[in-house]
């Protein structure tokens, strides 16, 4: 039942593919009226046979698909015109007639279809003239005329045809670009939306860890009264915001995103990072050698989130004791390293936002980041930061 379903759906719709147009049918009606018409007074007004008003109807028939198949319609056309023709000799409504479809076929076809069928329609016209017109002088100018008559409607038809094509590549050229400034407009978005997520992972993340480990070592150390109920719910709180903090960056950030490169704080601000580890308990250090040098805004913003991450990681997952943050210009490029005497950080470390948010925002800028084991045990992270590319 289902597939006799989809056959007769075909079938309709084929029956409604060849179904005529009713102007169509109105024009194929008015052609045979007017091939009468014309038969008539070249009689002088002396009715014609019933088999003419037929043959008229018949010959005009055709242009009620032409629409649909307008090749063959102008093949029919021919030959039903040509009947007319040696039957009640309409010549001027014959030409007039064969120049619709040639017109439709030159509109709905190409250009190199048209001229096949214009130089088709010459050679039959040529040789129609030739055989009821014996006249030379007559048969000359009519088949001159006729000529005129038939490449017009070709001509016509294929400036139509051009037109339509170039108004259907402009819609299609403006729908693009509509489509087009919609994706940079998502794209926009989404770059905001990483844009907050690097924000609340490189300010509220470095920050809790400092919490935590703080917490953690005054839990440790205390040995009276509820402080250490106290300070352990804190290092319990904390540690469950800086779990919630990554689901919440989870959600927001997407495969292939770019980090911007566009923070709110600069390498000044990198003795005051270097301060707040040490006040966890790290020996920390910091060598910022930039003063003087022309670092471009976007380059000491990056560099700063490098450097924050880094020490995060420190807290975070290295247990170092030591650490040593080292800034300068190299060969027009900012060059960072930060180097702990931990445990060389974990999996987490590797795989986590952390190191990751460093590698896209030094490779936004056309830099990189090397994170791994330190040569003399610990863990290194090494960026470099080209200044020449983010002037431009």
């Amino acid at each position: 039942m289902a597939d006799g379903g989809r056959q007769d759906h075909r079938y309709l719709a084929v029956m409604e593919l060849r179904r005529p147009r009713l102007p169509d049918v109105a024009l194929a009606v008015v052609g045979a009226a007017v091939l009468v018409a014309d038969g008539v007074n070249r009689r002088h007004g002396a009715s014609l046979p019933a088999a003419d008003y037929v043959l008229a109807l018949v010959a005009c028939a055709p242009l009620a698909w032409r629409s649909v198949a307008p090749l063959t319609v102008l093949l029919a056309m021919f030959a039903g015109l040509i009947a007319c023709l040696a039957a009640f000799e309409p010549y001027d409504t014959a030409i007039v007639l064969v120049m619709i479809p040639l017109y439709t076929v030159a509109v709905v076809g190409g250009r190199r279809r048209s001229i096949a069928v214009g130089v088709g329609t010459a050679v039959v016209l040529v040789a129609i003239i030739a055989a009821i017109e014996h006249d030379e002088g007559g048969m000359v100018q009519q088949a001159g005329l006729r000529l005129l008559l038939a490449i017009g409607a070709l001509v016509v038809g294929d400036t139509v045809r051009s037109r339509r094509a170039l108004v259907a590549a402009n819609l299609e050229r403006l729908a693009r670009a509509a489509h087009e400034r919609e994706e940079d407009s998502r794209r926009r978005v989404v770059g905001e939306r990483l844009r907050i997520a690097r924000e609340l992972h490189d300010t509220l993340a470095h920050a809790l860890v400092a919490i935590n480990v703080r917490a953690g070592v005054a839990a440790h150390l205390a040995d009276a009264g509820d402080q250490p109920a106290a300070l352990a719910e804190i290092k319990d709180l904390s540690a469950e915001a800086l779990r919630d903090l990554r689901c919440t960056l989870s959600l927001l950030r997407q495969e292939g995103d770019v980090a911007p490169t566009g923070p709110a704080f600069d390498l000044s601000e990198v003795p005051g990072l270097v301060e707040r580890a040490r006040a966890t308990g790290v020996d920390a250090v910091a060598d910022v050698r930039v003063i003087g040098k022309a670092i471009p805004s976007p380059v000491g913003q990056a560099g700063f989130r490098i450097v924050q991450e880094s020490l995060t990681n420190v807290l975070r997952h290295a247990d170092a004791s030591t650490a040593r943050v080292r800034v300068s210009v190299i060969s027009n490029m900012l060059d960072i390293e930060v180097i702990d005497d931990g445990r060389g950080g974990t999996l987490h470390a590797v795989d986590g936002h952390g190191v990751r948010g460093m590698v896209e925002r030094a490779g936004a800028l056309g830099g990189n980041v090397a994170a791994g084991p330190a040569a003399g045990g610990g863990w290194r992270v090494h960026a470099q930061l080209p200044l020449a590319r983010a002037d431009r």
